[in-house]
């Protein structure tokens, strides 16, 4: 139950503090509002829900530029580098466990300016 008032906190936090735009034409806020729904499953595991696949989809679809692309990755790796707990294999898991492709992998040390 920890864990999950820990995610919930985290998860309105990143919400409140999304103001922050990305390169091309996704906001760092869009970004998150879309893939709020996928915390719970990168920290505590479990299944992927329905709202998340409906995130990652819609980013999918949102993405036009590469550097759409590159400022995501960014979004979601310093984002996800203020979730305590935060699994990366979970979280490079998630487009595969919503039938979508993701361009890049999400980890501490990945060079989002590198996405193509």
């Amino acid at each position: 139950m920890k864990k999950v008032a820990v995610a919930l906190v985290m998860a309105c936090m990143l919400i409140g503090a999304s103001f922050v735009e990305v390169e091309g034409n996704l906001t760092c806020d869009q970004v998150t509002i879309w893939l709020t729904p996928c915390i719970s499953y990168a920290v505590l595991g479990g299944d992927v829900s329905p709202l998340c696949c409906q995130g990652v989809h819609s980013l999918n679809a949102a993405y036009k530029t590469a550097d759409d692309r590159r400022g995501a990755c960014q979004c979601i790796k310093d984002k996800a580098a203020n979730i305590p707990g935060i699994n990366y294999d979970r979280v490079n898991q998630v487009g595969p466990k919503c039938s979508s492709n993701c361009p890049y992998k999400v980890y501490p040390t990945t060079d989002c300016s590198k996405v193509k």
